[in-house]
């Protein structure tokens, strides 16, 4: 099959030797890295509402595998269905729904750093809510992914600027604080398609700030949303 290929696009491969050096040598450190060793390894909460489906975070997924392959550490993924973070779970009746919330917690106590990746509606945003205020108070290492950063933002304005209503258009359309916006360019009314893809210019109000100085020079960022933060509430 392969020489088939080779003859349709021409190429004579008898002219030249692949060089599969270096591609030996990342097959070999993988081997090392997320073989039976123990000593190097981190264990990363994944906090969603899709993890019955794990490929729908398989890009997620490859990039923390890929990450620990740069760091030397075996990074793994520990998978927690958000909803179950809930305390109404705590002391449910329903065995089955108490030894989850028990179990997720448990896992998300021993994470070395909490993930919390895109999703869509509202179930779920609660628990991964309690779990961005879990790693805030205790100082884990947090990343928030498209719904999840708008999430950190909820979280955020909820616990620290006492906006207890704050939440996002999407799940709330008549809070008073509507720190997530759908935005104004995206029409309401179609389905699918729908999302603002690409790169796009953005104008940081500050110079001192994380984002400036991991930009550097660049000042349009990627983008794959539909909603977005609302930057005109300035309460």
């Amino acid at each position: 099959f392969g020489q088939l290929i080779l003859k349709s696009l021409d190429i004579n491969a008898d002219e030249r030797k692949a060089d599969l050096e270096s591609w030996n040598r990342l097959a070999q450190h993988y081997d090392e890295v997320y073989g039976d060793q123990e000593e190097k390894v981190t264990k990363i909460a994944m906090v969603g509402k899709y993890t019955g489906l794990t490929d729908s975070y398989l890009s997620v997924i490859k990039s923390l595998k890929h990450a620990g392959l740069y760091c030397d550490t075996k990074v793994i993924i520990e998978w927690i269905e958000a909803e179950y973070l809930e305390d109404c779970y705590q002391n449910s009746d329903n065995s089955e729904q108490k030894e989850k919330y028990e179990n997720y917690w448990n896992i998300l106590k021993s994470a070395h750093g909490i993930l919390v990746p895109g999703g869509f509606g509202d179930r779920g945003v609660e628990g991964k809510l309690i779990a961005i205020k879990y790693a805030r108070i205790n100082n884990i290492p947090f990343f928030g992914i498209c719904l999840g950063f708008q999430c950190a933002v909820i979280e955020a304005a909820r616990s620290l600027l006492n906006w207890e209503d704050a939440n996002s258009e999407e799940f709330d359309s008549e809070s008073s604080h509507k720190v997530v916006i759908f935005m104004p360019e995206i029409s309401k009314t179609h389905m699918g398609g729908t999302m603002r893809l690409g790169s796009r210019d953005t104008i940081l109000k500050t110079q001192i700030c994380h984002t400036v100085e991991l930009s550097k020079e660049i000042n349009n960022f990627k983008n794959n949303n539909s909603y977005n933060n609302n930057n005109d509430d300035d309460d």
